[in-house]
């Protein structure tokens, strides 16, 4: 895609809260008609020790087909010790989350690799029909404790370039989504200005007005093998970290500290 490459770097306070990878697969039935037994007994070694399940709320009164296929959609859920990462696994997909601290790519490739590497070993799914990797970033005073300015300020004026009218003063809030693709990746980016309150990675916030930078690269092609999946996962890794920074100006840069 035609973003401008920029070198990696990392920063003092990371506004990064969430990263999602996701790879569907063709429908394996042993997922759902039976208690994934094998895969625990791995993933519980390899540091996620935490189980559950997420089975959807039913009404006592509809048919039993009907609550049988609907609770036949439940999920499988995995955590670390901290409940910083979580493993998600259904009939079709498999999710790696991490809602803690984000040390860096090649942390999150590692922890990666174990779960699909545990996943094709129990379960050797045919191929993954869609990967995707997301990366959710909030910029707000909590974030970035360094900044004493206005939110809006840390926005680049293309991306809103509403707040430089003189309807700025009335604007609330502002929302725009966008959809790219180059025949190989696609890419949601999603930037929002909003005041918001609830719990954003390890910072509670309260009323804070926010930028949000959601970037969601995925490909709907059939991928063999995890290593392909992991080659897949580092190209759109590389391509959002160039987008973040067409979505963010020079004044949010210097707000994240000092670059390392």
């Amino acid at each position: 895609m035609k973003f401008k490459h920029v070198e990696r770097v990392e920063y003092e306070n990371n506004i990064l809260f969430e990263v999602v990878f996701q790879a569907r697969f063709p429908e394996i039935m042993r997922i759902s008609g039976e208690e994934p037994v094998a895969f625990q007994d791995i993933i519980r070694k390899k540091g996620y020790p935490e189980s559950g399940t997420n089975i959807p709320n039913l009404p006592q009164d509809i048919p039993d087909d009907i609550k049988r296929l609907i609770s036949s959609d439940k999920s499988y859920l995995f955590s670390s010790e901290d409940n910083n990462w979580q493993i998600s696994l259904t009939k079709n997909f498999i999710a790696l989350t991490c809602r803690g601290e984000y040390l860096n790519f090649t942390d999150f490739h590692d922890r990666l690799k174990v779960v699909l590497e545990t996943f094709t070993d129990v379960y050797e799914p045919s191929y993954f029909s869609r990967t995707g990797l997301r990366y959710r970033n909030n910029a707000n005073r909590v974030s970035l404790p360094l900044y004493v300015g206005n939110i809006r300020d840390l926005i680049p004026e293309y991306i809103f370039p509403e707040l430089k009218e003189h309807i700025a003063t009335e604007t609330v809030s502002i929302e725009k989504k966008a959809l790219f693709d180059d025949g190989n990746i696609k890419v949601n980016v999603n930037h929002t200005l909003a005041v918001l309150s609830g719990q954003f990675g390890k910072n509670q916030i309260t009323d804070q007005e926010s930028y949000i930078i959601d970037i969601d690269c995925f490909s709907e092609t059939n991928t063999h093998g995890v290593k392909n999946v992991l080659t897949k996962c580092k190209a759109f890794k590389d391509l959002e970290w160039n987008i973040f920074q067409w979505s963010v100006n020079n004044q949010l840069r210097e707000s994240m500290g000092n670059e390392q």
